[in-house]
Protein backbone atom coordinates (compact mmCIF):
# COMPACT_ATOMS: atom_id res chain seq x y z
CA UNK A 1 0.00 0.00 0.00
CA UNK A 2 1.17 3.50 -0.42
CA UNK A 3 3.11 5.25 2.37
CA UNK A 4 1.26 8.34 3.52
CA UNK A 5 1.76 10.69 6.83
CA UNK A 6 -1.34 12.01 8.16
CA UNK A 7 -0.88 15.34 10.88
CA UNK A 8 -2.68 14.13 14.16
CA UNK A 9 -4.01 17.38 15.01
CA UNK A 10 -6.25 18.79 11.81
CA UNK A 11 -5.72 15.20 9.84
CA UNK A 12 -4.03 16.68 6.76
CA UNK A 13 -2.47 14.16 4.92
CA UNK A 14 0.84 13.65 3.35
CA UNK A 15 3.26 12.06 1.31
CA UNK A 16 6.47 10.24 2.04
CA UNK A 17 8.28 12.87 -0.49
CA UNK A 18 6.78 16.13 2.04
CA UNK A 19 7.86 13.53 5.32
CA UNK A 20 11.04 13.99 4.25
CA UNK A 21 11.44 16.78 3.87
CA UNK A 22 9.24 17.31 7.22
CA UNK A 23 7.84 15.64 9.67
CA UNK A 24 5.54 18.35 11.22
CA UNK A 25 2.18 19.49 9.53
CA UNK A 26 3.05 22.66 6.84
CA UNK A 27 -0.23 24.09 8.89
CA UNK A 28 -0.85 23.80 11.85
CA UNK A 29 3.07 22.53 13.18
CA UNK A 30 2.10 18.98 14.68
CA UNK A 31 3.66 16.05 14.37
CA UNK A 32 3.10 13.61 11.21
CA UNK A 33 1.83 10.04 12.19
CA UNK A 34 2.45 7.18 9.58
CA UNK A 35 -1.03 6.36 8.51
CA UNK A 36 -1.07 2.42 8.31
CA UNK A 37 -4.71 2.22 6.73
CA UNK A 38 -5.49 1.69 2.97
CA UNK A 39 -8.61 1.10 1.26
CA UNK A 40 -9.06 -2.57 0.69
CA UNK A 41 -8.53 -2.74 4.65
CA UNK A 42 -10.91 -0.25 4.53
CA UNK A 43 -13.37 -2.49 2.68
CA UNK A 44 -13.25 -5.51 3.92
CA UNK A 45 -13.56 -4.25 7.51
CA UNK A 46 -17.02 -2.71 5.90
CA UNK A 47 -18.05 -5.93 4.44
CA UNK A 48 -16.46 -8.14 7.26
CA UNK A 49 -15.05 -10.38 5.26
CA UNK A 50 -11.53 -11.30 6.71
CA UNK A 51 -11.64 -14.88 6.19
CA UNK A 52 -10.61 -15.75 2.77
CA UNK A 53 -9.86 -12.36 1.19
CA UNK A 54 -7.48 -11.75 3.73
CA UNK A 55 -6.27 -15.05 3.13
CA UNK A 56 -6.00 -14.26 -0.73
CA UNK A 57 -4.91 -10.87 -0.43
CA UNK A 58 -1.95 -11.56 2.63
CA UNK A 59 0.67 -14.28 3.39
CA UNK A 60 0.21 -16.08 6.60
CA UNK A 61 -0.55 -13.77 9.90
CA UNK A 62 0.54 -10.49 7.48
CA UNK A 63 -2.85 -9.62 7.43
CA UNK A 64 -3.55 -9.64 11.58
CA UNK A 65 -0.45 -7.45 11.75
CA UNK A 66 -1.54 -5.26 9.19
CA UNK A 67 -4.91 -4.64 11.95
CA UNK A 68 -2.54 -4.37 14.63
CA UNK A 69 -0.58 -2.03 13.46
CA UNK A 70 -3.96 0.29 12.31
CA UNK A 71 -5.63 -0.39 15.66
CA UNK A 72 -1.57 0.55 17.44
CA UNK A 73 -1.72 3.74 14.98
CA UNK A 74 -5.04 4.94 15.67
CA UNK A 75 -4.93 4.48 19.59
CA UNK A 76 -1.30 6.49 19.93
CA UNK A 77 -3.12 9.39 17.90
CA UNK A 78 -6.12 9.77 20.02
CA UNK A 79 -3.96 9.66 23.02
CA UNK A 80 -1.52 12.72 21.73
CA UNK A 81 -4.92 14.13 20.36
CA UNK A 82 -6.35 14.22 24.12
CA UNK A 83 -2.79 14.66 25.59
CA UNK A 84 -1.98 18.34 27.45
CA UNK A 85 1.26 19.55 28.53
CA UNK A 86 -0.41 21.81 31.06
CA UNK A 87 -3.08 20.96 33.72
CA UNK A 88 -5.74 24.02 34.68
CA UNK A 89 -6.00 24.00 38.27
CA UNK A 90 -8.74 25.67 40.13
CA UNK A 91 -7.82 28.37 42.99
CA UNK A 92 -9.56 26.19 45.28
CA UNK A 93 -6.43 23.86 45.06
CA UNK A 94 -3.58 26.56 45.78
CA UNK A 95 -3.29 25.92 49.54
CA UNK A 96 -3.04 21.75 48.72
CA UNK A 97 -0.18 22.57 46.42
CA UNK A 98 3.24 23.58 46.71
CA UNK A 99 5.73 24.31 43.43
CA UNK A 100 8.56 26.26 44.36
CA UNK A 101 10.75 23.65 42.25
CA UNK A 102 8.43 24.36 39.15
CA UNK A 103 9.75 26.33 36.58
CA UNK A 104 7.71 24.92 33.54
CA UNK A 105 4.87 26.08 33.41
CA UNK A 106 2.72 22.48 33.47
CA UNK A 107 -0.18 23.80 35.07
CA UNK A 108 -2.12 27.37 35.28
CA UNK A 109 -4.37 28.48 37.60
CA UNK A 110 -7.83 28.30 36.16
CA UNK A 111 -8.41 32.09 36.81
CA UNK A 112 -5.43 32.85 34.92
CA UNK A 113 -6.23 30.50 31.86
CA UNK A 114 -9.97 32.05 31.83
CA UNK A 115 -8.42 35.53 31.11
CA UNK A 116 -5.58 34.55 29.17
CA UNK A 117 -8.97 32.73 26.75
CA UNK A 118 -10.86 36.70 27.25
CA UNK A 119 -7.50 38.28 26.17
CA UNK A 120 -7.12 36.09 22.73
CA UNK A 121 -11.05 36.89 22.18
CA UNK A 122 -10.19 40.70 22.60
CA UNK A 123 -6.73 40.40 20.04
CA UNK A 124 -8.72 38.55 17.84
CA UNK A 125 -11.82 41.04 17.30
CA UNK A 126 -9.25 43.96 17.16
CA UNK A 127 -6.71 42.99 14.77
CA UNK A 128 -9.27 41.48 12.54
CA UNK A 129 -8.29 41.93 8.92
CA UNK A 130 -5.02 43.67 9.81
CA UNK A 131 -1.66 42.21 8.20
CA UNK A 132 1.22 41.25 10.41
CA UNK A 133 3.10 44.78 9.74
CA UNK A 134 0.01 46.47 11.14
CA UNK A 135 -0.54 44.32 14.08
CA UNK A 136 3.62 44.24 15.01
CA UNK A 137 6.17 46.69 14.15
CA UNK A 138 8.78 44.77 12.41
CA UNK A 139 10.42 43.81 9.60
CA UNK A 140 11.22 40.56 6.78
CA UNK A 141 14.92 39.72 7.49
CA UNK A 142 16.31 36.85 5.63
CA UNK A 143 19.30 34.86 6.05
CA UNK A 144 21.34 32.07 4.35
CA UNK A 145 18.44 29.61 5.68
CA UNK A 146 15.22 31.53 4.03
CA UNK A 147 13.81 34.58 6.07
CA UNK A 148 11.36 35.54 9.49
CA UNK A 149 10.34 37.90 10.73
CA UNK A 150 12.41 40.26 13.39
CA UNK A 151 11.02 42.89 16.39
CA UNK A 152 13.36 45.24 17.90
CA UNK A 153 13.37 47.32 20.50
CA UNK A 154 14.95 49.03 23.36
CA UNK A 155 14.21 50.30 26.75
CA UNK A 156 15.88 52.19 29.55
CA UNK A 157 18.46 49.53 31.37
CA UNK A 158 17.79 48.20 34.87
CA UNK A 159 20.52 45.64 34.69
CA UNK A 160 23.56 45.72 36.44
CA UNK A 161 26.40 43.04 37.79
CA UNK A 162 28.50 43.58 40.78
CA UNK A 163 31.60 45.27 40.30
CA UNK A 164 34.60 43.23 39.16
CA UNK A 165 36.81 44.09 42.22
CA UNK A 166 33.89 42.72 44.52
CA UNK A 167 33.67 39.78 42.69
CA UNK A 168 36.94 38.71 42.73
CA UNK A 169 36.84 39.27 46.41
CA UNK A 170 34.17 36.95 47.28
CA UNK A 171 35.79 34.39 44.91
CA UNK A 172 38.71 34.09 46.33
CA UNK A 173 37.80 34.74 49.91
CA UNK A 174 36.19 30.85 49.74
CA UNK A 175 38.90 28.96 50.22
CA UNK A 176 36.09 26.00 49.55
CA UNK A 177 36.72 26.65 46.28
CA UNK A 178 40.36 24.55 46.61
CA UNK A 179 39.92 20.91 45.87
CA UNK A 180 40.57 19.09 49.63
CA UNK A 181 39.09 22.37 51.64
CA UNK A 182 36.27 21.64 53.59
CA UNK A 183 34.53 24.40 56.21
CA UNK A 184 36.73 23.11 58.98
CA UNK A 185 40.21 23.08 57.52
CA UNK A 186 38.74 26.59 55.98
CA UNK A 187 38.05 28.06 59.45
CA UNK A 188 41.42 26.25 60.63
CA UNK A 189 43.77 28.05 57.60
CA UNK A 190 42.01 31.36 58.49
CA UNK A 191 42.54 31.21 61.99
CA UNK A 192 46.60 30.96 61.01
CA UNK A 193 45.87 34.08 58.50
CA UNK A 194 45.35 32.35 54.86
CA UNK A 195 42.36 34.77 54.76
CA UNK A 196 41.92 34.34 50.94
CA UNK A 197 42.95 31.53 48.11
CA UNK A 198 45.85 34.18 47.05
CA UNK A 199 47.06 34.07 50.45
CA UNK A 200 47.48 30.53 49.65
CA UNK A 201 49.71 30.97 47.19
CA UNK A 202 52.21 31.22 50.38
CA UNK A 203 51.35 27.67 52.02
CA UNK A 204 53.82 25.13 51.72
CA UNK A 205 50.90 22.57 51.16
CA UNK A 206 48.34 24.39 48.65
CA UNK A 207 50.36 26.30 46.88
CA UNK A 208 50.26 25.37 43.65
CA UNK A 209 46.36 24.74 43.37
CA UNK A 210 46.55 28.07 44.68
CA UNK A 211 48.52 29.25 42.03
CA UNK A 212 46.52 27.42 39.31
CA UNK A 213 43.50 29.13 40.77
CA UNK A 214 44.36 32.69 41.20
CA UNK A 215 46.26 32.29 36.98
CA UNK A 216 42.56 31.97 35.60
CA UNK A 217 41.49 34.48 38.23
CA UNK A 218 43.72 36.91 37.43
CA UNK A 219 43.79 36.04 33.66
CA UNK A 220 39.88 36.68 34.31
CA UNK A 221 39.11 33.10 32.21
CA UNK A 222 35.34 32.76 32.65
CA UNK A 223 34.86 29.73 30.86
CA UNK A 224 37.39 28.43 33.17
CA UNK A 225 36.45 29.48 36.51
CA UNK A 226 32.89 28.25 36.16
CA UNK A 227 33.71 25.15 35.25
CA UNK A 228 36.38 25.10 38.63
CA UNK A 229 33.29 26.46 40.35
CA UNK A 230 30.83 23.79 39.40
CA UNK A 231 32.84 21.30 40.26
CA UNK A 232 33.24 22.47 44.14
CA UNK A 233 29.56 24.11 44.59
CA UNK A 234 26.51 23.98 43.19
CA UNK A 235 25.11 25.72 40.23
CA UNK A 236 23.21 27.57 42.39
CA UNK A 237 26.00 28.90 44.48
CA UNK A 238 26.51 32.92 44.44
CA UNK A 239 29.77 32.79 43.80
CA UNK A 240 28.72 31.48 40.42
CA UNK A 241 26.47 34.76 40.09
CA UNK A 242 29.55 36.70 41.28
CA UNK A 243 31.32 35.36 38.35
CA UNK A 244 29.02 37.98 36.53
CA UNK A 245 31.18 41.03 37.44
CA UNK A 246 34.39 39.34 35.48
CA UNK A 247 32.15 40.18 31.96
CA UNK A 248 31.88 43.70 30.43
CA UNK A 249 28.74 45.74 30.70
CA UNK A 250 28.03 44.42 27.14
CA UNK A 251 29.03 41.01 27.36
CA UNK A 252 26.02 39.17 27.92
CA UNK A 253 23.10 37.79 25.72
CA UNK A 254 19.27 37.28 27.48
CA UNK A 255 18.06 33.87 25.97
CA UNK A 256 14.14 33.32 25.84
CA UNK A 257 12.40 31.02 23.44
CA UNK A 258 8.64 29.94 22.73
CA UNK A 259 8.14 26.67 21.27
CA UNK A 260 4.30 24.89 20.16
CA UNK A 261 5.71 22.28 22.39
CA UNK A 262 8.18 21.25 25.53
CA UNK A 263 10.66 18.48 23.27
CA UNK A 264 10.60 18.18 19.20
CA UNK A 265 8.29 20.89 18.24
CA UNK A 266 9.30 24.14 16.26
CA UNK A 267 10.30 26.94 17.82
CA UNK A 268 7.92 29.81 17.52
CA UNK A 269 9.55 32.69 18.64
CA UNK A 270 13.49 33.11 19.65
CA UNK A 271 14.15 36.29 21.62
CA UNK A 272 17.88 37.94 22.52
CA UNK A 273 18.32 41.23 24.83
CA UNK A 274 21.83 42.83 24.93
CA UNK A 275 22.15 45.32 28.17
CA UNK A 276 24.13 48.15 28.30
CA UNK A 277 24.75 50.61 30.45
CA UNK A 278 22.20 53.28 29.78
CA UNK A 279 19.45 50.73 28.12
CA UNK A 280 18.50 46.89 27.00
CA UNK A 281 18.22 46.46 23.02
CA UNK A 282 15.88 43.61 22.56
CA UNK A 283 15.55 41.50 19.11
CA UNK A 284 12.95 38.58 18.40
CA UNK A 285 12.50 36.55 15.60
CA UNK A 286 8.90 34.88 14.71
CA UNK A 287 7.45 32.70 12.41
CA UNK A 288 5.12 33.74 10.03
CA UNK A 289 4.52 29.97 9.62
CA UNK A 290 6.76 26.87 10.57
CA UNK A 291 9.10 27.44 7.17
CA UNK A 292 10.28 29.75 9.14
CA UNK A 293 11.89 28.09 12.12
CA UNK A 294 15.19 27.49 10.44
CA UNK A 295 15.34 31.19 9.52
CA UNK A 296 14.54 32.36 12.98
CA UNK A 297 17.43 29.98 14.66
CA UNK A 298 19.89 31.27 12.65
CA UNK A 299 19.10 34.68 12.99
CA UNK A 300 19.24 34.45 16.66
CA UNK A 301 23.04 32.77 16.74
CA UNK A 302 24.07 35.30 14.40
CA UNK A 303 23.88 37.18 17.55
CA UNK A 304 25.38 35.17 19.95
CA UNK A 305 28.95 36.31 19.62
CA UNK A 306 31.32 33.73 21.52
CA UNK A 307 32.49 36.22 23.53
CA UNK A 308 29.11 36.64 25.23
CA UNK A 309 28.11 35.35 28.31
CA UNK A 310 24.13 33.77 28.53
CA UNK A 311 21.23 34.39 31.05
CA UNK A 312 18.29 32.34 30.15
CA UNK A 313 16.06 31.17 32.94
CA UNK A 314 15.96 27.26 32.65
CA UNK A 315 18.28 27.86 29.80
CA UNK A 316 20.42 24.98 30.60
CA UNK A 317 18.04 22.12 30.76
CA UNK A 318 15.15 23.66 28.32
CA UNK A 319 16.18 26.53 25.70
CA UNK A 320 20.27 25.70 24.43
CA UNK A 321 19.72 22.38 24.23
CA UNK A 322 16.07 22.73 22.74
CA UNK A 323 17.69 24.86 19.88
CA UNK A 324 20.75 22.46 19.81
CA UNK A 325 17.97 19.91 18.98
CA UNK A 326 16.30 21.96 16.56
CA UNK A 327 19.83 23.12 14.90
CA UNK A 328 20.17 19.19 14.45
CA UNK A 329 16.95 18.44 12.40
CA UNK A 330 17.78 20.85 9.86
CA UNK A 331 21.29 19.77 9.62
CA UNK A 332 22.98 23.07 10.86
CA UNK A 333 25.90 23.37 13.71
CA UNK A 334 26.48 25.89 16.00
CA UNK A 335 28.95 25.65 19.26
CA UNK A 336 26.50 27.62 21.77
CA UNK A 337 29.08 26.94 24.55
CA UNK A 338 29.28 30.23 25.44
CA UNK A 339 29.65 30.91 29.16
CA UNK A 340 26.00 30.70 30.65
CA UNK A 341 24.54 31.93 33.50
CA UNK A 342 20.83 29.84 34.74
CA UNK A 343 19.02 32.42 37.31
CA UNK A 344 16.87 29.87 38.00
CA UNK A 345 19.66 27.88 40.25
CA UNK A 346 20.07 31.28 41.58
CA UNK A 347 16.65 31.39 42.60
CA UNK A 348 15.60 28.81 43.38
CA UNK A 349 18.53 28.72 46.55
CA UNK A 350 17.60 32.80 47.27
CA UNK A 351 13.52 32.36 47.06
CA UNK A 352 12.40 29.20 46.89
CA UNK A 353 11.32 29.38 51.10
CA UNK A 354 9.54 33.17 50.00
CA UNK A 355 7.62 31.80 47.08
CA UNK A 356 4.56 29.83 46.23
CA UNK A 357 6.49 28.60 42.95
CA UNK A 358 9.46 29.47 40.66
CA UNK A 359 7.74 30.56 37.76
CA UNK A 360 8.91 33.61 36.03
CA UNK A 361 5.54 35.36 36.21
CA UNK A 362 5.24 34.44 40.25
CA UNK A 363 8.56 36.11 40.93
CA UNK A 364 7.83 39.15 39.16
CA UNK A 365 5.37 39.72 41.46
CA UNK A 366 7.71 39.40 44.58
CA UNK A 367 10.09 41.86 42.43
CA UNK A 368 7.64 44.62 41.77
CA UNK A 369 6.89 44.10 38.01
CA UNK A 370 3.54 44.38 36.24
CA UNK A 371 2.84 42.80 32.78
CA UNK A 372 0.34 44.99 30.74
CA UNK A 373 -0.19 41.74 28.52
CA UNK A 374 -0.22 38.69 30.18
CA UNK A 375 -0.34 35.24 28.97
CA UNK A 376 0.85 32.40 30.64
CA UNK A 377 3.53 30.50 29.31
CA UNK A 378 1.84 27.26 28.69
CA UNK A 379 -0.69 28.89 26.56
CA UNK A 380 1.58 30.01 24.09
CA UNK A 381 1.45 27.14 21.57
CA UNK A 382 -2.80 27.72 21.75
CA UNK A 383 -2.15 31.24 21.12
CA UNK A 384 0.43 30.22 18.15
CA UNK A 385 -2.47 27.82 16.59
CA UNK A 386 -5.25 29.62 16.42
CA UNK A 387 -2.97 32.61 14.94
CA UNK A 388 -2.25 29.60 12.07
CA UNK A 389 -5.96 28.55 12.08
CA UNK A 390 -7.00 31.89 11.43
CA UNK A 391 -4.54 34.16 10.22
CA UNK A 392 -5.21 36.90 12.59
CA UNK A 393 -2.24 38.44 13.88
CA UNK A 394 -3.67 39.03 17.08
CA UNK A 395 -2.71 36.36 19.26
CA UNK A 396 1.05 37.24 18.11
CA UNK A 397 0.86 40.31 19.73
CA UNK A 398 0.40 38.25 22.89
CA UNK A 399 3.35 35.74 22.25
CA UNK A 400 5.61 38.93 20.98
CA UNK A 401 4.86 41.06 24.35
CA UNK A 402 4.94 38.07 26.69
CA UNK A 403 8.75 36.80 25.23
CA UNK A 404 10.04 40.44 25.29
CA UNK A 405 8.71 41.00 28.88
CA UNK A 406 10.15 37.70 30.17
CA UNK A 407 13.57 39.20 28.29
CA UNK A 408 13.17 42.20 30.55
CA UNK A 409 12.15 40.54 33.69
CA UNK A 410 15.57 38.37 33.46
CA UNK A 411 17.61 41.40 33.08
CA UNK A 412 16.29 42.95 36.21
CA UNK A 413 15.83 39.81 38.44
CA UNK A 414 19.60 38.95 37.23
CA UNK A 415 20.46 42.38 39.37
CA UNK A 416 18.03 41.95 41.63
CA UNK A 417 19.54 38.31 43.27
CA UNK A 418 23.02 40.38 44.57
CA UNK A 419 20.55 42.33 46.93
CA UNK A 420 19.07 38.32 48.17
CA UNK A 421 22.92 37.37 48.86
CA UNK A 422 23.36 40.30 51.01
CA UNK A 423 20.25 39.64 53.15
Amino acid sequence: MPIEYVCRKCNKTYSNLEYEQSSFCKVCGSFLLRNFRDDRYAQMLAQKSFGNQASATCGNGSFKEKIALTRAAESLSERIARSKEYEVISETEKTTIHTAESAVESWIWSGEYEEALKLEKKLVKQYEGKNLQDAIAGEVVSNQQGECYQISASCTSTFRKAPYQESRQQIISDLKALPGIGPAREQTLKQQGYKTIEDLENHPLWKKQAHAFMKIIDEKEIPLIQKWLWQRFPKSHPLLHYLAGFCQDQDFAIVDIETLGLSERPIILLGVAKPTKTQVCTNQFLLRDIQDEPSAIWALISKLEPNLSLITYNGRSFDIPYIKQRLAYYGLEAALDNPHFDVLHFTRRALRSKLSDCKLETVEKYIGIKRDINIPGALVPHFYETYLRTKNAGPLVAIVEHNRQDLLTLGTLFSKLYEEWSL
